[in-house]
Formats: structure tokens, sequence, C-alpha cells
């Protein structure tokens, strides 16, 4: 899975919009919708810290974990094709 639909799940399943998550991590309302809409227009990858602040805002955290151990509910990210 790419890193912008990781966090649309994680969105989804918070409960709580991307407005509400981008005035959370200190944003403009439209900056999550802007991000992963430019990630997915651009095939664009997005930045780890990018990333965990939008996890965190949507209780989710930003783990690594040996390959091959990740819980069953993860959203577990690909990596980007060579």
């Amino acid at each position: 899975m790419k890193a912008q639909d990781a966090l649309r799940v994680a969105i989804s399943s918070s409960g709580k919009s991307q407005a509400g998550i981008s005035k959370s991590i200190g944003k403009t309302r439209n900056y999550v919708n802007a991000l992963v809409t430019q990630a997915d227009n651009t095939g664009g990858t997005l930045e780890c810290g990018t990333v965990a602040g939008i996890a965190s805002a949507c209780d989710y955290a930003l783990v690594l974990v040996p390959k091959g151990s990740e819980p069953p509910d993860s959203l577990v990210i690909d990596p980007p094709e060579k």
C-alpha cells in the first residue's frame, strides 16, 4: 500500500475529517487533502515525519518492525518501486 493510501485508511478509521487532521497538526484545512492528492497525481512519496504527524493525529503510530512480524491490523506501506 502507498503511504497516502495508508493515511486515508487511518483518517477514515479515526472518524476525523481531513480538514480536522490538518488543523490538529498546525496546517491549513486543505493540507492533508492536497498532500495525498499531489502524491497520487505525481507518484511522489511522503516524508516519514509528515506521515508520522498525520498518523499521530489519527491516533496511529509510525512504527518499524521486522518484516514478517507485522500485527494483522497493521497498515503496511510498501517501498517505492525502483
